[in-house]
């Protein structure tokens, strides 16, 4: 069971830029990596309009998406802002293996930034629903890593990301090992389970 690794955060983080780093690193190291990154995903199938219902149209379609390619074996990394705490919960429920990566950044800094100029126009009020600063943004409660790119240079942050892929790659090989050595054939029955949690 390969992971996923779903990077979130406001719009010029660095969620793309290190999701793409980490992509390479996976590839050099042999393994068939998938790589959504939200923006494209939009424009590749046809996505538009920034209201809550398509936000939540878009990321379900992502994560279907996803589960496609993780059934194919494919490491998947996602880089998508991710607003609302309830995609993310789906995420949890129906993804294996999710790891969810918070890619913070105060906003100060990332109007600072402004590497799309999406900040300049809400701010001229040519941009309406910029999450983070006309819609919502629900801070991550259950994040499995925090990146500050605004305090840590982007090596910094790239080794804080590498690694927890490493861990959870790790975890997937050892269980893929503990699954492959148990004797199936000696298993108790399921009624035999009644009440335990395996």
């Amino acid at each position: 069971m390969m992971p996923v690794l779903w990077l979130l955060g406001l719009s010029g983080s660095g969620k793309t830029t290190l999701g793409s780093l980490l992509r390479l690193y996976l590839e050099t190291q042999g393994h068939d990596v998938e790589f959504v990154d939200g923006d494209r995903f939009r424009r590749q199938f046809g996505f538009s309009g920034f209201r809550p219902e398509d936000r939540l149209r878009n990321i379900d379609a992502m994560r279907e998406y996803v589960l496609q390619a993780h059934a194919q074996g494919k490491v998947c990394i996602v880089a998508a802002i991710t607003p609302y705490e309830c995609m993310r919960q789906k995420n949890r429920d129906q993804l294996p293996l999710y790891r969810e990566v918070w890619v913070r950044c105060s906003l100060h800094t990332l109007v600072e930034r402004d590497t799309k100029g999406f900040y300049a126009r809400a701010a001229r009020g040519e941009m309406d629903l910029l999450t983070g600063v006309s819609d919502a943004f629900d801070e991550p409660v259950r994040a499995d890593l925090i990146v500050d790119t605004d305090r840590l240079s982007l090596a910094e942050s790239y080794v804080a990301l590498r690694d927890l892929a490493e861990e959870t790659l790790a975890e997937s090989r050892n269980w893929r090992q503990v699954r492959e050595e148990l004797p199936l054939k000696n298993m108790p029955g399921r009624s035999a389970l009644n009440g335990y949690f395996l």
